[in-house]
C-alpha cells in the first residue's frame, strides 16, 4: 500500500471506482485531492472525510510536491493535469495498478466477472461484516448496508470488485479470485470472446486460489485448467450447489449444498436466479477465507442490494424498479427474476442502450432477452464517452426486439417523453423497470415520484 501520509491527486475522481479507492488511501491516512467534471455525492463524501475536491480540470490543481497522481481509464492522455504531472515528473499510476499495490498489502479476494460482480462482492463483504471480521472493501456502487462503496477496516481480508473493462486487472494478484460468469463485452479492449476469456483465465492463474461459477460453459472450459478450484453451480455437479430454489418478489430461498451434503437453508433478500449465482460465488469465497458456510449462509439473510441492482423505487399499486442492466444476458436474467417473483403482472421495460460501440456489437442479441416483457421502451443511445458511429442508432434493437418477441415495442429517444408516455399509459399492477448504465434512472425516479402524489387513474 501507499505510504501513509503520501500526497496523492486523483483525476477523476468522482468516478465510483476512483472515490472508492480515494476513500480507502484517505482512512489510510494519505492526503488526497482529486478533480472532477461534475459535482456528485461521491464527492460531497469525500469532502466531508477530509479531500480537496475540484469541479473541473487544471493544471494549478497539480502542484509539483504531489507523489503520485491516479488515473481512471476514462481519462484521456492530453487531459491537462495528467500533461501537467508528467512535464512535473510526478508519477501517474493507473486506477488498477494503485488497487494492485492496496491489496498486496492485505490478504485479498478479486471478484470478477462480465455480469455480477458488483452484487458478489457486497455480499462477501456483507457476510465478513456480519460475523465481525471487520473486512476493507472496495465495491463499484454505493451499497446503503454497508455505509458506501469503500472502506478500510482491521480485518485480515481485502474484498475487491475487479473490473475488466480496460483489460489492466490483469496486474492484480488477489490470494483468491472469484469469477462469476464470461460474456462477450468491452470490445474497445477485447477481439471477441476468445480473447475476453483468455484474459479471464490468466486472471484466475495468477491467484492462489479460485472460486469458479461452472454453470457459465465459458468458466466451465476455464475450470478445467484449474484443478484445485472451488467450483460453484446451481444446475451442474459442483463443490458447491445450490438446489430447490423458490422466488417470492424481492426474497428467494434455496438448499446449499456442499459436496452433495446439505448444509443450510438460505434465505437471500434478492430475487432471481442469478443473485443465487451471485451468492454462490460470495459463499464459497467466504468458505475459502475461513467461515463456516453454515454462518455465512446464515449472514447473508442480512444482505441489501447495491444502488441500481433491482433498486426498488415505488411500490404503490404499480411496481417500480431500476436496475442497471445493459448487456443482453443480464437483462434476460433480471425479466426472468422478475416473471419468477411477480406471476400475472404487466412488466414495462424502458431501455437506454450503453455506447454505440455495444450497439454496434450486440443489436441483434437485445431482441430475444426482451421476450419476457410485454411492453418495451427504447430510447437513444447513452454515449458515454465515445463519439457518434454512423449508422448505429437504437432503431437497430428496436427491429430486434420487434422480430424476436411479442413485445409492444415504442421508440421514445428523449427521457421526458419516455417519462409523459409512461405516465399516460401505467395501470395498477403494473411492474415498471428501467435498464441502463447511463442515466435512464431519472425516468423511474420521476416515475415513482409521480405515483408516490397517487397523481395516476386506471386507463
Amino acid at each position: 500500500m501507499i505510504d501513509a501520509g503520501t500526497r496523492v491527486h486523483f483525476v477523476g475522481i468522482g468516478g465510483i471506482g476512483m472515490s472508492g479507492l480515494a476513500t480507502v488511501l484517505l482512512a489510510h491516512g494519505d492526503e488526497i485531492s482529486g478533480s472532477d467534471l461534475r459535482a456528485n455525492r461521491e464527492l460531497d463524501s469525500l469532502r466531508s472525510a477530509g479531500a480537496s475536491v475540484f469541479i473541473g480540470h487544471d493544471e494549478r490543481h497539480v502542484p509539483s510536491h504531489l507523489d503520485r497522481v491516479i488515473v481512471s481509464s476514462a481519462i484521456p492522455p492530453d487531459n491537462v493535469e495528467v500533461q501537467a504531472a508528467r512535464r512535473r515528473r510526478i508519477p501517474v499510476v493507473r486506477r488498477l495498478d494503485a488497487l494492485a499495490g492496496i491489496l498486496r498489502s492485505r490478504r485479498s479476494v478479486g471478484i470478477a466477472g462480465t455480469h455480477g460482480k458488483t452484487t458478489t462482492t457486497a455480499m462477501l463483504a456483507t457476510v465478513h461484516k456480519e460475523l465481525g471480521r471487520s473486512p476493507s472493501y472496495l465495491i463499484g456502487a454505493h451499497c446503503p448496508a454497508l455505509g458506501g462503496s469503500a472502506r478500510l477496516d482491521s480485518g485480515e481480508w481485502f474484498v475487491a470488485e475487479i473490473d475488466e473493462s480496460d483489460g489492466l486487472f490483469l496486474a492484480v494478484e488477489p490470494d483468491i479470485a472469484v469469477l462469476t460468469n464470461v460474456g462477450l463485452d468491452h470490445l474497445q479492449t477485447y477481439h471477441d470472446l476468445r480473447h475476453i476469456r483468455s484474459a479471464f483465465a490468466r486472471y484466475v492463474s495468477q491467484a492462489g486460489r479460485a472460486v469458479l461459477a461452472i454453470d457459465n460453459p465459458h468458466v466451465e472450459d476455464i475450470a478445467r485448467g484449474v484443478p484445485d478450484a472451488l467450483t460453484v453451480a446451481i444446475h451442474r455437479d459442483a463443490d458447491i450447489r445450490a438446489t430447490n430454489l423458490r422466488f417470492e418478489k424481492f426474497q428467494t430461498t434455496f438448499d446449499l449444498l456442499e459436496s452433495g451434503t446439505h448444509v443450510a437453508r438460505v434465505v437471500l433478500p434478492a430475487p432471481g436466479e442469478h443473485n443465487v449465482e451471485n451468492a454462490l460465488c460470495a459463499l464459497g469465497a467466504a468458505r475459502l477465507t475461513g467461515v463456516k458456510l453454515a454462518d455465512a449462509a446464515r449472514a447473508l439473510s442480512a444482505f441489501v442490494l447495491p444502488h441500481r441492482r433491482f433498486e426498488l423505487l415505488e411500490e404503490n399499486g404499480v411496481t417500480v424498479v431500476d436496475d442497471y442492466a445493459h448487456l443482453p444476458e443480464e437483462i434476460e436474467a433480471t425479466l426472468l427474476a422478475i416473471r419468477s417473483g411477480w406471476r400475472d403482472r404487466r412488466i414495462v421495460a424502458v431501455f437506454q442502450p450503453h455506447r454505440y460501440s455495444r450497439t454496434h456489437a450486440l443489436s441483434s442479441q437485445f431482441g430475444s432477452a426482451f421476450s419476457l416483457a410485454d411492453t418495451v421502451i427504447v430510447t437513444s443511445i447513452y454515449p458515454a464517452c465515445e463519439m457518434p458511429v454512423p449508422g448505429v442508432s437504437s432503431q437497430t434493437i428496436v427491429r430486434a426486439i420487434e422480430r424476436e418477441t411479442d413485445a409492444e415495442v415504442h421508440s421514445i429517444a428523449g427521457k421526458e417523453q419516455a417519462i409523459d408516455f409512461l405516465k399516460n399509459r401505467i395501470v395498477p399492477g403494473d411492474f415498471i423497470v428501467s435498464f441502463g448504465a447511463g442515466d435512464i434512472w431519472t425516468v423511474t425516479e420521476e416515475l415513482a415520484h409521480f405515483l408516490e402524489q397517487g397523481q395516476f387513474c386506471a386507463a
